[in-house]
């Protein structure tokens, strides 16, 4: 008798707790669920960050801080008679002559500045800062024959109480008294005088203080010569003040940042430390070569033809964790990822709580990178924290897969991808580049390896029917 049967198929559904779909939803619910914590060691990022500037703050303080230094400056008065409202006894309002004083400034026909910095750190707890010692050579002329094209009609110039003008951000740091000689012969006394005190167009204020000029005649014009020791912190930054300005400035410091808004003409910097030079012609600075002061111009406008040099702290820890913290969630969604494939090709499966504890493992990173880049230097930091997380989670791999080939794929998808993180904290300006291709490969890796996978969780079972 022939047997007639026929084979037929019938569908049974599997556990939906191992539905591979349901498993990379929850990777996908995950990795967004892990951006808290993250966010929690981006904000400590922060705190720490500012405590270190606050620190830096107050140790430069007592060093001076970041100097500016401007000038120096020829302040001219004139008397003249002006229109005021005055008011009498009844309050009413009258227009009268009064005399009132104003002041004529007059720039250096030319000003040649040499400089010397002598760096140090001064610490405070785990804060470093560098501070330095300034010793400053001026030299120029001053030209005063415009001066009475300034005055206006009617207006007395006072030559004997003209004063040479000069601005530091911060008095304190002036080691000594300034020494300034005219044509060789007449030695200035500088003091303090608020009067000149002033707040910058970029925010900053400065000090003023002033010497008189005697037997100034009207229309001089005289050679100067200048020495000032001054100390400051972090930054320093000079006021291209002459109607032709020329700065070489020397240091021993290795990591010079050139900032203002003009750079220096020529530089060299090498282990022994940094030169540069600058050339600032009158066109260039936007400032007048002589001006009444509050008319139309004044002093704290001219607080823009600065250039500076920073004493650049390199591999400043906090800037590279912050910048760390920024792909932090693309390369914990690329572990949490290669967990997944790992299971989806395996025949172990991998539990939620074990995919929490793995993230977990990636986001501590991050906390260790801080931490230790506060005492062992950025670099050593993340290659410390980098080894002991590769460690830990392929060690845990070992467990989950029982496989020695999957620990070992773990523990060099891992590697590489931290390898990858630290090119991308190094090459800032392509790492939006290389972190979209690796996202695009990631994602194409993905589609690969899982393109048969069962995502509806079925599984088709032969059945005999009879």
């Amino acid at each position: 008798m022939t047997d007639h049967s026929v084979t037929e198929t019938t569908s049974r559904p599997v556990d939906r707790s191992r539905s591979m779909g349901l498993k990379l939803i929850l990777v996908g619910a995950l990795v967004v669920l892990l951006g808290v914590p993250l966010a929690i060691v981006n904000l400590l990022a922060w705190e720490r960050a500012n405590r270190a500037e606050v620190v830096a703050v107050e140790v430069g303080a007592a060093y001076g801080g970041p100097q500016e230094m401007r000038g120096p400056f020829l302040a001219i008065p004139y008397t003249i008679e002006r229109e005021v409202e005055v008011r009498d006894d009844n309050n009413r309002v009258r227009r009268e002559m009064r005399p009132a004083t104003e002041t004529v400034i007059v720039s250096p026909d030319t000003l040649h500045i040499t400089g010397q910095l002598e760096s140090r750190i001064l610490s405070r707890a785990i804060y470093d800062v560098p501070v330095y010692e300034a010793g400053l050579e001026l030299g120029g002329t001053f030209d005063t024959s415009g001066v009475a094209d300034l005055v206006p009609e009617g207006g007395q110039a006072d030559w004997s109480a003209a004063r040479m003008v000069y601005a530091v951000s911060d008095l304190r740091g002036i080691g000594e008294d300034f020494h300034f000689t005219l044509s060789g012969r007449r030695t200035l006394r500088f003091e303090p005088q608020s009067d000149f005190d002033r707040v910058g167009a970029n925010g900053s204020a400065w000090r003023g203080m002033s010497a008189p000029v005697p037997g100034l005649r009207a229309g001089e014009a005289f050679e100067f010569e200048a020495s000032l020791q001054i100390s400051g912190a972090q930054s320093f930054a000079l006021l291209a003040s002459g109607r032709e300005t020329t700065a070489d400035i020397s240091s021993d410091w290795r990591h010079p940042g050139f900032d203002g808004t003009f750079l220096p003409d020529s530089r060299e910097i090498g282990a022994e430390g940094f030169t540069a030079s600058w050339r600032v012609p009158y066109l260039a600075r936007g400032v007048p070569a002589s001006w009444v002061e509050g008319k139309g111009y004044s002093l704290h406008q001219a607080g823009n033809a600065l250039f500076a040099v920073n004493l650049v702290t390199p591999a400043d820890g906090y800037a590279q964790v912050s910048r760390s913290l920024k792909y932090a969630l693309l390369f914990l969604a690329f572990t949490l990822l290669m967990f997944f494939l790992i299971e989806a090709n395996g025949d172990r499966p991998v539990h939620a709580a074990q995919y929490i504890l793995i993230g977990l493992a990636q986001v501590i990173f991050y906390l260790l990178l801080l931490a230790l880049s506060e005492h062992v230097g950025v670099w050593a930091a993340y290659g410390t924290a980098a080894l002991a997380t590769i460690m830990l989670t392929a060690g845990y791999a070992l467990s989950v897969f029982r496989s020695q080939p999957m620990a070992m794929v773990t523990f060099a998808g891992l590697t590489l991808t931290y390898l990858i993180q630290f090119v991308l904290v190094l090459m800032e300006d392509y790492a939006l580049l290389i972190g979209s291709a690796l996202a695009f490969g990631a994602v194409a890796v993905t589609m690969f390896v899982t393109r048969k996978v069962d995502w509806y969780g079925v599984t088709t079972l032969p059945k005999k029917a009879g």
